[in-house]
């Protein structure tokens, strides 16, 4: 029996699931999945490995879907089956609905696939507790209302008892709640069954987050033990506040290091390109590190195949991957015995570190705009930001507020070691 307990992070689960779950899967003569390109049902991992899924839900906050994305493993294929429910409206409904979000809202692939795995476990719990697979038809009928937001209401006691915590419930609930709102925009839906599970549930609260990040000392204590990759990557994360996949992604044609007189150099992503794409500014500016860069990218450069990623993996081709920084941070902190929290430093805090100084001098940011918004006749800064004012005044203006903070913070650190 696996002692789920006593896995210290998501590299244990990923290594677990490389030794153990995926052997089982393509010995188990009833299911017809190709363990290189597929993961197994929902309904098929909690069945078999019960405890793996219930400790990723409690202690990570991941659906096993979630838990794929993150750690690399193939995502399922988009077949006719995929939602495993067989009445074609609804999932066409589905579809139709993760369509939007990605092509017309413009979220990112890691936004929208965990939004999938949460509807798909949604709708099969659905029809595993009211025998059908048809969400649809009763939305068209007002007289079938107190029984469908009954059938939601149950559907849900059921994921009261899997979910775990309540931060997992809420956004489970949100996803729910979208696509219920987005079917009755449409007109496949007269109303909401979803409208108001939250205060029935008392899920109405603010839930606890935990975000950890690295302190200044972590930070120091580990760039003193890191090689050079290791320190790039620490910078990438904490000194920049990129997410760990795109510190990870992160390609040399994304660098503007002289950039026009006034402007600061920075790292620019296409449209779509980062999560929650269009409420997430498309440049990153580089206030520390900018020579390190320089010699980064010459050092690369005299290796033959070299394809532009700063940070790349085995093949010098291709860019390393999420789990290997995972990888890497956890051996860092073994050599500079460091912990958070009690367990290993995981990438993401890197870049959570850098939020936290972020969120100091939003303030100043927002009054900057707000000067502009007022200047130009506008009462919503939001707004003369968004229409307004072009990337480069922004990104000079997020720059003026968090330049000192971050050097205060940053520059003497990654100087010693950079």
């Amino acid at each position: 029996m696996p002692h789920y307990a006593r896995f210290d992070g998501l590299d244990d689960f990923a290594e677990f699931y490389e030794e153990e779950i995926t052997p089982a899967l393509r010995a188990d003569p009833d299911v017809d999945v190709d363990p290189d390109r597929e993961t197994p049902t929902y309904a098929w991992l909690k069945g078999h490995y019960s405890g793996f899924v219930e400790r990723l839900r409690r202690d990570y906050d991941l659906s096993p879907g979630e838990f794929y994305a993150e750690v690399g493993i193939p995502a399922n294929p988009e077949t006719e089956d995929a939602w495993d429910i067989d009445h074609e409206p609804t999932v066409r409904g589905l579809e139709d609905y993760l369509e939007e979000l990605e092509r017309d809202r413009g979220r990112a692939p890691t936004t929208v696939e965990p939004r999938r795995s949460r509807l798909k476990t949604y709708v099969t719990t659905y029809r595993g507790v009211n025998d059908t697979s048809d969400l649809l038809s009763p939305l068209l009928d007002e007289t079938a209302k107190p029984d469908e937001i009954a059938r939601v209401r149950d559907t849900f006691r059921v994921l009261d008892d899997e979910l775990g915590t309540l931060a997992s419930k809420k956004k489970y609930v949100s996803a729910v709640k979208n696509w219920y709102t987005f079917l009755e925009e449409m007109g496949r839906g007269l109303y909401n069954p979803a409208e108001n599970l939250l205060n029935r549930f008392g899920w109405d609260e603010d839930p606890i987050y935990d975000h950890p990040a690295l302190s200044r000392d972590d930070l120091d204590d580990l760039l003193a033990v890191a090689n050079d990759e290791e320190r790039f990557l620490l910078l990438a994360l904490a000194g920049w506040g990129l997410r760990p996949i795109e510190a990870c992604e992160l390609h040399v044609d994304q660098l503007t290091l002289d950039p026009d007189e006034g402007d600061v150099p920075y790292i620019a992503f296409e449209a779509g390109e980062r999560k929650n794409a269009r409420r997430t500014r498309n440049t990153v500016e580089l206030l520390v590190g900018v020579d390190a860069v320089r010699e980064r990218v010459d050092a690369l450069a005299e290796r033959d195949g070299w394809t532009g990623y700063l940070l790349p993996g085995q093949s010098i081709s291709r860019p390393m991957s999420t789990q290997t920084a995972r990888r890497w941070f956890r051996a860092l902190g073994d050599r500079a015995g460091v912990t958070i929290d009690g367990g290993h430093p995981l990438p993401k805090m890197g870049r959570r570190t850098w939020y936290r100084l972020y969120r100091q001098q939003r303030p100043s940011i927002e009054a900057g705009t707000a000067a502009v918004a007022a200047s130009q006749g506008s009462r919503d800064a939001s707004v003369s930001e968004r229409n307004y004012l072009d990337e480069r005044t922004r990104r000079q203006a997020r720059a003026d507020a968090m330049r000192d903070l971050v050097r205060e913070e940053f520059a003497g650190i990654f100087e010693r070691y950079l």
